[in-house]
């Protein structure tokens, strides 16, 4: 069975608690310079829930924060794969779910019955609890649940007020047929309307669901206004739909027109070549039980759109200039009773399943829009108009004409900086890319808005032929639609570590669209490294499990598709087939690691762990038996800076360190599986690995080199890379932390915004609290504080970007430095969880550098929020933690009586116990409620 295919997993429960129990016996690699991350061990948390029962009043326990596959109320949910979630709320301290009673009702017209009822469920598991029920789930139906939780005074709650979810077809249920829109035009960019009208039958109408898939993109609109819009930038046998409520559209009796604007591109960066396609399927369901489908098929009209023929921005991403004659553009075209008697019949390829589509998939994710106003404009003299809204955004532009010229063109171009004349530089940081557009108009009242976003903050429009206002003009900026949940937070006493912050908390969220993207601008491809590192940031700012989710499975695709031999394609999907970059492949079990963490989501570790074991076996081939060492591996410099790094070695020293974490990790990942012999055999890898890599990349003062030179001699180069990833994966021997710490330190930021994330989880791991917020925050150096003091809004692909080698100016895989300033700063780690995917994090205010931090750090219990500060006798910290979580806390004090919570001594403070004193530190283990600790030197 494939590791893609829909998996059953009998005696979930079991197999979980047996798994994670055992997964203590695997060595983790650190995860902050607090220590090592080590397995919660099932013993424990029983002490601690003994320990909260014994402590705390039995206060009551209820749901609610009711999501279906992560999501409020979706649509669209996939009938045979899908997870509830619930938040709690109780008044008392250090208070767990002991039970649950979850029950989903089918809640269409003609049914009422109950489809699952999980019975009380002795679990503390409040997040993707999969569906169980006797029978499958019904496709295009709406189905209601309630959820009733048991806390610590052994009584269930009553039920949860009902969260609601709508199915997604299964292949089966496609009555819709495929169309093939424009099948003669030889563009390799072809842009077209389509359309259809249908009357309702009379009656009372409860719902109208519409499906939808396009290759690649589509706007729907009925009756004029869109309702919808999608890229689907997938191999056509794994094509993604979506589904959208047309209830408050469409009236019985009243005739309505559907219409789409398709567009298809041909290859490009995250984008196979695929093939034109369209399909949507509208249902109807009435009071009385009836049911009516209308669909894509041989009776739809089409018509080429006003696009012109246009030549690629550049040679990577595959995007096209957008030329647009608006004089061409069929008004009224999507209302009911447009006169389409000119327009051609659709040609119809087939039912779903017709070659090249495959299959089709709901996709869980969708992108959202929001409109950006500029912070100015302003006339050049020669009669241009240039926008500035404010900051850099992946966005499109949208130009309202008042009094449009029938026939007159209007050049415009986007861009990042402006020249010193005022106009829009065509020169600078353009990354290599055309960033222009170019509309013809037609008399009268107009708009002009392209199809493809680029990254820019300034737009310059050229010879518009009338006044422009600000209200004329903005930016239609989108992004991944992010989950229903607050944000994390960030703020310290020191003002650019708290624009650091922000700098990199939006450029994660806008390098996050239909999938993870290397940049808005030139490559729009989700490379697995960027995607990783977006994926990190945007899981610790927003709480984000479906982007994440999503693209862990496309890598495992990728492997399925081009790799037997275990690697991972570099970039997946995309235009170019088979691609392999060995860090990336090392890089992706830690993805899958730090998602489980972030979410407890075990039943994905499962689904994805035949990946991760076929990554170890790869790497383990690539051994040299005179070494032992991963040879082969290296990556190369792409013509980015390197900073010295040593491009002649066969057997470099990063690629080596990531492949023991990778050990590592598919280790703790075939424990959760149950492979205990899988196991086994990554641990023996790793310490073999960690062996070699000790006996032949280590000088003589305990520096780690950049490798071995093709004749076995170690490379005279010693890299920050190489010494700073040793220390982030927990490969430096603990007596050798302090020398390797203080060498990292001493370089500064000698590597790229993709190291960033390790480089500073490095420099905790050395405790090196002090050198780590100055590397934040020293403008003088390259790095995320001189790209604010430069101006800049968005992180940017290496820290001095050449224009010669079109280096983005809006790169998201420097933007997970953010997660190491949750980690190290705010002193926030989220831990393995325990074994009913409870959260379990740990609370470390770092012992030097910074004054204070607050913030807050969204889970899937609800957000965990810690304010820390320096006294003049020691430490004050407040803590709220969400219901059914726990916290380890480490206070710096010389025991646990110089300790005290809310003024009283530790034993008397409920939900708290002591778990080890010594080396300065007193640590505590919390359950949930608000905390206040003060400590004294």
């Amino acid at each position: 069975m494939s590791p893609l295919d829909r998996r059953t997993f009998l005696g979930h429960g079991a197999r979980a608690t047996a798994a994670l129990a055992a997964a203590a016996a695997i060595p983790a690699a650190p995860v902050t310079g607090t220590g090592a991350t080590e397995p919660t061990s099932p013993a424990r948390l029983q002490a601690t829930a003994a320990l909260a029962a014994a402590t705390s009043p039995a206060p009551g326990l209820s749901a609610h924060g009711l999501t279906v596959n992560g999501l409020v109320d979706p649509l669209g949910v996939d009938p045979d794969y899908l997870s509830f979630a619930w938040l709690l709320q109780s008044a008392g301290r250090a208070v767990r779910q002991q039970a649950y009673r979850l029950i989903v009702r089918h809640d269409d017209p003609g049914f009422s019955g109950v489809a699952w009822d999980s019975g009380t469920v002795l679990s503390g598991r409040q997040a993707f609890v999969y569906y169980g029920g006797p029978a499958a789930l019904a496709a295009d139906a709406v189905y209601t649940w309630t959820v009733a939780v048991q806390g610590p005074d052994g009584h269930l709650s009553g039920p949860s007020q009902r969260g609601r979810f709508v199915t997604a077809l299964r292949q089966r249920d496609w009555t819709a047929q495929w169309l093939h829109p424009a099948p003669t035009s030889p563009q390799p960019d072809v842009v077209t309307y389509l359309r259809s009208e249908l009357t309702p039958p009379a009656g009372t109408l409860r719902r109208a669901t519409a499906y939808i898939s396009a290759a690649h993109t589509y706007r729907f609109f009925v009756d004029g206004n869109q309702v919808d819009f999608g890229p689907s930038f997938s191999y056509p046998d794994e094509q993604y739909a979506r589904t959208v409520d047309l209830t408050e559209h469409l009236r019985p009796g009243k005739a309505s027109a559907l219409g789409v604007l398709h567009r298809w591109y041909s290859g490009g960066q995250g984008r196979p070549a695929s093939a034109p396609g369209l399909l949507v399927q509208l249902s109807l369901v009435y009071a009385d039980g009836r049911r009516v489908t209308h669909g894509t098929d041989g009776s739809w009209k089409e018509h080429p759109a006003e696009w012109l023929p246009a030549p690629l921005r550049n040679g990577d991403g595959g995007d096209f200039v957008e030329w647009v004659d608006g004089r061409a553009h069929p008004s009224g075209w999507a209302d009911a009773g447009f006169d389409a008697s000119g327009w051609s019949p659709s040609l119809v390829r087939g039912p779903v399943g017709t070659a090249p589509f495959a299959a089709i998939f709901a996709q869980r994710t969708r992108v959202a829009e929001q409109v950006v106003e500029p912070v100015s404009l302003h006339t050049l003299a020669n009669g241009s108009v240039v926008a500035d809204f404010g900051a850099v955004y992946a966005a499109r532009p949208r130009l309202q004409l008042l009094d449009g010229q029938g026939g007159r063109t209007i050049p415009m171009h986007v861009g990042y900086g402006l020249d010193p004349d005022g106009q829009v530089s065509t020169t600078h940081g353009t990354q290599g890319t055309d960033l222009s557009f170019s509309y013809i108009t037609r008399s009268g009242r107009q708009e002009f808005e392209p199809l493809t976003y680029l990254g820019f903050r300034y737009l310059q429009i050229d010879s518009p032929g009338e006044p422009i206002t600000r209200d004329q003009v903005v930016a239609v900026a989108q992004h991944a639609a992010m989950p229903e949940v607050p944000m994390a937070t960030f703020s310290t006493d020191q003002r650019m570590l708290n624009s650091v912050w922000n700098l990199n908390a939006r450029s994660c969220l806008y390098c996050t669209h239909e999938q993870f993207v290397d940049t808005p601008t030139r490559e729009k491809g989700p490379f697995v490294w960027d995607s990783a590192n977006e994926s990190e940031a945007i899981m610790a700012a927003y709480g984000d499990q479906n982007m994440s989710w999503q693209g862990l499975r496309d890598v495992a695709r990728g492997q399925a598709r081009y790799w037997p031999d275990g690697r991972v394609n570099a970039v997946y999907p995309n235009g170019d087939g088979a691609r392999d970059l060995p860090t990336f492949t090392e890089r992706y079990p830690e993805w899958i690691w730090r998602y489980y963490v972030a979410t407890g989501d075990l039943d994905t570790v499962v689904l994805l762990y035949p990946t991760a074991r076929k990554v170890s076996d790869y790497l383990w081939s690539t051994r040299a038996p005179t070494t032992g060492l991963l040879t082969g591996l290296a990556e190369g410099s792409n013509g980015d800076p390197v900073y010295g790094y040593d491009q002649g070695v066969t057997a470099d020293t990063t690629s080596n360190v990531l492949g023991i974490n990778a050990f590592n990790r598919i280790g703790q990942l075939a424990q959760l599986a149950g492979d205990a012999a899988g196991a086994l055999t990554q641990v023996i890898r790793s310490a073999q690995l960690a062996a070699a890599v000790d006996a032949h990349l280590v000088r003589t003062d305990g520096i780690y080199v950049d490798g071995l030179l093709p004749d076995g001699t170690q490379s005279g180069h010693a890299s920050q890379a190489a010494n700073a990833l040793a220390l982030a994966y927990g490969v430096v021997p603990p007596k050798r932390v302090a020398t390797v710490g203080a060498y990292v330190a001493s370089l500064g930021i000698a590597l790229g915004p993709n190291h960033g994330l390790e480089l500073l989880r490095g420099l905790a791991r050395a405790g090196l609290w002090t050198d780590l917020v100055y590397t934040l925050t020293d403008t003088s150096i390259p790095g995320w504080a001189h790209i604010v003091a430069a101006g800049g809004t968005f992180t940017w692909e290496v820290w001095q970007p050449s224009d010669l080698i079109g280096d983005s100016m809006s790169h998201g895989w420097g933007s997970s430095a953010l997660v190491a300033m949750q980690e190290s700063l705010l002193g926030v780690t989220l831990m393995t969880p325990d074994q009913n995917g409870a959260v379990v994090a740990a609370v470390s205010p770092p012992a030097s550098g910074l004054n204070r931090a607050r913030g807050s750090v969204p889970t899937i219990a609800g957000p965990l929020s810690v304010q820390w500060r320096r006294t003049g006798t020691g430490l004050s910290l407040q803590a709220v933690i969400p219901t059914n979580a726990s916290v380890r806390i480490s206070l710096p004090a010389s025991g646990a009586s110089a300790v005290r919570e809310g003024g009283s001594p530790l034993e008397a403070a409920p939900g708290v116990r002591i778990s080890s004193v010594g080396d300065g530190l007193v640590v505590l283990t919390a359950g949930s409620g608000s905390y206040r600790f003060t400590t004294q030197r």
